[in-house]
């Protein structure tokens, strides 16, 4: 693990792990190289164990503190990484903590190409593989730029969950390597939100058809339809699923979902909470009430 300090024109690379209490002040931050080292192997054993390989801390993680350096604004990259040359992790920006959170976002990036599904997966997951790393090493970021944005709202939708957050990291870590686009991430805040509240979709399913590349279907397009659902308006859309009378044909309930769609693009700013009742209203079975007879 190197930390390169850079000043007029020179540079300088320092060993982390050697460099002893010595401290480094960048901008209005003060950080500790030997401590920050230490802090890293250690979450990235809990994390990824012997998968992590040695090679990648020594050789492809590198720090760097760059005279006077400050931020130029909300965007300003504070860490990348490149198939080729690994991660870096620009000093100043954060304190130390939160720069070892940047440090996890990018060897998480690493970890995934690792694993085989870093090319095959769009930049939504991407980037929600690595919000999860940096949420387990401490550091919460919101975004308001793509694919930023929408892999932050669903990773937390996610870490919301009981049913999800409860489990190991590795666990967790691992269902994320078989995704690789945003449905699919979709999909399964859908399924621990599901299992989390008990809202019976997993049953509705079963009992709404016995052809299991149908059941994909419908779920594929639960997703797709709610993609940018906060956590509330995903569990209002799903109560209402299975809420649907056994009568109503799967192919029907896949029009109202589409109705759906189609009615919020039509009409954006109506309340999309009553777009959903209003479309699923025809299908739902009435529930019993009890009548006080005098």
């Amino acid at each position: 693990m190197q930390l390169l300090l850079r000043a007029n024109g020179q540079q300088v690379a320092i060993d982390m792990d050697q460099a002893g209490n010595q401290v480094l002040m960048v901008g209005e931050h003060r950080y500790q190289p030997a401590r920050m080292a230490r802090k890293v192997r250690r979450l990235t054993t809990q994390m990824w164990g012997a998968a992590m390989a040695p090679e990648i801390l020594n050789e492809r993680l590198t720090f760097e503190a760059l005279e006077g350096a400050k931020p130029s604004g909300p965007w300003t990259d504070s860490g990348s990484f490149s198939p080729r040359s690994g991660s870096f992790v620009s000093l100043g920006r954060w304190d130390e903590d939160g720069s070892i959170g940047i440090a996890l976002h990018e060897l998480a990036h690493e970890m995934h190409l690792r694993a085989g599904g870093y090319d095959e997966s769009d930049g939504v997951v991407r980037e929600a593989v690595s919000l999860l790393a940096e949420r387990e090493a401490g550091l919460i970021r919101t975004f308001e730029r793509e694919p930023y944005y929408t892999a932050s709202n669903l990773v937390a939708q996610l870490c919301a969950l009981p049913a999800f957050t409860h489990q190991p990291f590795e666990k967790r870590w691992h269902e994320m390597m078989q995704i690789t686009n945003d449905v699919g991430l979709v999909d399964l805040v859908n399924y621990y939100l599901d299992k989390s509240e008990r809202l019976g979709l997993a049953r509705w399913l079963r009992r709404a058809t016995d052809d299991l590349d149908r059941r994909d279907a419908l779920l594929n397009k639960l997703a797709v339809t709610s993609l940018r659902y906060s956590l509330e308006l995903r569990r209002q859309l799903i109560s209402n699923l299975v809420r649907c009378s056994p009568q109503t044909p799967p192919d029907q309930v896949a029009y109202v979902l589409d109705a759906i769609v189609t009615l919020d693009r039509r009409y954006p700013g109506d309340d999309l909470s009553q777009i959903i009742d209003f479309c699923f209203a025809p299908y739902l079975r009435q529930r019993r009430s009890i009548f006080a007879l005098g």
